[in-house]
């Protein structure tokens, strides 16, 4: 319990993720239990195995050399650099780069879509050798060629030392690098023949036991029937890299080396569920059930996915939008389920005026019920309007922003003692996820703004990582706020006493205070071009007002308190409004502004008015054929 003399609460705990889902041995937190199952029975859990529909073999635990590896901060800091400085095929994306420019925790973004391309076993003529080429191209020297590779890296300093043990171990564990060397025993015969290095559409045996042989690939001279047991073949030389298609079983394999030292295919279309299921009208294993599998850690189980840092964000990444293209791909194949009478673009060809038909494009429609597209958005902001419709303007807007110094997560990462929070996405985003839900409930059981008769809300990440939670709530008319006094009960923008509220001061301290920023700190992340973008610092308040456009200017005394931020000296002035009973329970930065005003409907759900992301192009013929020019409108 936290005592002061202004208000007493507990601080909310999750407790350890030491329960087992008694399927497959995945570790989850009580609250991630299933509600609907009995209380009294053994908790059951849907997000790692849907309750033992998905049954796949576990990976292997990788040698006690990479373990000893994983331990060392030198590697985590360059482990995506040592990964491309091995994998076999390119990382085609836009990474942005901009959001790690600040002193934050390393973010992995990208734009657009991620492919993976692979080239040829030998460069062409006059062309440095890069990626697969790497295993074959003067191997006696393969160490100082991938290290010239990364020579002018100025983000981490790589060592060769490290290098030479990842080369080993690939050479002995992995079975595609086998093959490649094999590869290269053959180019460097005497007897130099033609032939191509080909891998399996899918595993034959689908096992994460060590590769039995032939399982992966095949050397194949040129000529040689059997290519339909393959759908990629790499040439000797061919001066044009190839995609490799994302349902192919080595699609990730190929790209981590350092992930999957033990070469295994990976999620094909052809999975299935438990074999014992007969009540269910779909039976195969999607994508997203089988990366939920993977990428949920098990007690005594080591998981390189989860242990691997920077370079498994950007595998959590990759999957993502492996997933999402998924998806995508779905809904453009069954067009025809979908809205058929709009589907053959002629409603929208006539509304543009269109009336040839070498002019009317395809017209590709997202449903509502995919996340982030704009029927989904649109959908949800006609409810948020409804709401407001039957109750009124919102009273109060919270924002809830995730602490990594949570004890939940600062328990949990004592048993990573090489890595940060910050490497571990998945939980914070578990355990931010059922804050908020306590949160939630928090509110509504203890009636801090009265009765709660409907709340929304949405969750966004920051472009810094952490997770955060917009929320809107209704209260009922007797409990809305009409005099000062009722905000000075409810928020608060002053920084406590010390000696009267030490745990509520050392909260507001850690979490409530803004930047500085302004002239005492002009290169603050709000600021912008010299102005400060969030209003900070404040007007100095003897009381609670409104101003004459009828927003609230809360309470912040002159000759309050003060502490140091950034070893800066701040007041009252850059105090972000808060409710004491709130920050005392969830120790986190909780922003509650009173707003009164459906406009907040629209910075909810912003990316409604402001649109999602378009991409314009234009498909024309050869000059050398009649002119035909085609259209198409812009694709979300």
């Amino acid at each position: 319990m936290v005592g002061t003399s202004s208000v007493t609460t507990s601080v909310h705990d999750l407790g350890d993720c030491t329960l087992v889902c008694e399927f497959c041995g995945a570790l989850f937190w009580n609250a991630e239990r299933l509600a609907s199952f009995p209380a009294t029975r053994r908790p059951r859990y849907t997000q790692c195995c849907k309750n033992g529909y998905v049954r796949l073999r576990l990976p292997r635990d990788p040698p006690d050399q990479l373990k000893q590896l994983l331990e060392r901060q030198v590697y985590l800091e360059g482990i995506r650099a040592y990964n491309s400085m091995f994998t076999i095929t390119s990382f085609g994306a836009k990474l942005d780069r901009s959001v790690n420019s600040g002193s934050g925790p390393y973010i992995f973004k990208v734009e657009g879509q991620i492919s993976h391309l692979l080239g040829s076993l030998c460069p062409s003529d006059g062309e440095p050798p890069r990626f697969l080429q790497m295993y074959f191209y003067d191997t006696k020297n393969e160490i100082r060629n991938r290290m010239q590779q990364f020579s002018d890296s100025q983000e981490v300093k790589l060592s060769e030392s490290i290098v030479r043990i990842i080369k080993d171990l690939l050479d002995v564990n992995n079975e595609l690098v086998k093959l490649f060397r094999t590869a290269r025993d053959i180019c460097s015969s005497n007897n130099i023949v033609s032939f191509n290095v080909c891998l399996y559409k899918s595993a034959r045996q689908v096992s994460y036991d060590a590769p039995a042989p032939n399982t992966i690939g095949a050397i194949v001279h040129e000529g040689v029937s059997g290519a339909e047991y393959f759908d990629i073949v790499i040439h000797q030389k061919d001066g044009r890299p190839q995609r490799i298609n994302k349902l192919h079983g080595l699609y990730m394999a190929l790209q981590y080396p350092l992930l999957h030292i033990y070469v295994k295919h990976g999620w094909s279309p052809d999975m299935c569920l438990a074999s014992n299921i007969s009540n269910r009208k779909n039976t195969f294993l999607t994508l997203n059930m089988y990366y939920s599998f993977m990428m949920h850690g098990r007690r005594d189980h080591y998981f390189l996915i989860l242990r691997s840092g920077r370079l498994s964000r950007q595998y959590f990444v990759d999957a993502y939008i492996y997933i999402e293209q998924n998806r995508l791909d779905y809904v453009r194949l069954n067009q025809n389920l979908f809205r058929t009478e709009f589907l053959q673009g002629v409603h929208d060809a006539i509304s543009k005026g269109d009336t040839e038909g070498h002019s009317v494009g395809k017209h590709i429609i997202l449903l509502s019920s995919f996340t982030g597209g704009p029927r989904y958005m649109y959908k949800h902001y006609h409810d948020a309007l409804a709401i407001c419709r039957v109750y009124g303007n919102p009273q109060f807007f919270i924002t809830f922003t995730c602490n990594v110094k949570w004890q939940e997560i600062v328990r949990y990462m004592n048993q990573f003692p090489s890595l940060k929070a910050q490497d571990m996405p998945d939980i914070i985003s578990r355990i931010f996820n059922l804050k908020v839900e306590a949160f939630r409930n928090f509110i509504k059981t203890e009636k801090l703004f009265g009765t709660i008769i409907v709340d929304m809300y949405t969750i966004e990440f920051h472009k810094r990582g952490l997770p955060h939670c917009h929320m809107l709530s209704w209260v009922s008319p007797v409990d809305k706020i009409i005099t000062p006094a009722d905000f000075d009960r409810h928020i608060s923008a002053e920084i406590p006493n010390p000696n009267i509220d030490p745990e509520l001061h050392r909260i507001v301290s850690e979490c409530m205070i803004h930047g500085p920023c302004g002239l005492a700190r002009p290169n603050a992340p709000c600021m912008e071009r010299g102005v400060w973008s969030k209003g900070f610092p404040k007007p100095y308040q003897t009381s609670t007002t409104f101003d004459k456009n009828g927003y609230i200017l809360y309470r912040r005394s002159a000759d309050g308190f003060s502490v140091k931020k950034n070893n800066i000296e701040v007041d009252n002035a850059y105090v972000v409004p808060y409710n004491k009973t709130l920050s005392l329970r969830f120790n986190a930065h909780i922003n509650v502004e009173y707003c009164g005003w459906n406009m907040m409907i629209k910075y909810l759900f912003k990316y409604v008015p402001k649109g999602s992301d378009h991409v314009h192009f234009k498909v024309t013929r050869s000059t050398h054929t009649v002119d035909a020019d085609q259209n198409s409108s812009s694709v979300s």
